[in-house]
């Protein structure tokens, strides 16, 4: 993979976790739902997006999803600028990578069992499957 892909892989784990820390803010309260830099089609449903956090798939390792969503995603952006400046391994951001698509499986399920439409967990969902995808390229 060239730098430019590794910066755009960054650049979109960072707005990932942008979107989690958004989640997380509005699941406890922090800031209102209706944010300038959040699209509308990405907004929080608050009955629906919310209800999750309260179920078995709302933590993992008995952390709110959202908020380690967000540590996790920033420092997958950071592991990700690093490869092309020497100083990550490549292997680093790719097995990063192939874990957030596991746990973006079970996620999923979750979601699908749940019968819950959440956007930003699916925007979330979605870039990182398009990060690990250009690491692949």
């Amino acid at each position: 993979m060239n730098a430019e892909l590794y910066f755009i892989g960054a650049l979109l784990a960072f707005a990932g976790g942008a979107f989690s820390f958004y989640f997380y803010a509005v699941s406890n309260h922090r800031i209102l739902y209706s944010q300038w830099w959040v699209p509308r089609v990405c907004q929080l449903d608050l009955a629906e997006c919310v209800s999750i956090i309260k179920t078995k798939y709302g933590e993992i390792f008995g952390i709110q999803n959202a908020l380690s969503g967000t540590i996790f995603l920033i420092a997958y952006g950071f592991a990700l600028m690093g490869v092309p400046m020497r100083l990550i391994p490549e292997f680093v951001p790719f097995v990063m990578g192939a874990f957030t698509i596991i746990i973006g499986l079970y996620l999923v399920y979750g979601l699908f069992k749940l019968k819950t439409v959440c956007p930003i967990c699916i925007t979330v969902h979605v870039l990182n499957v398009v990060i690990f995808s250009l690491q692949l390229i």
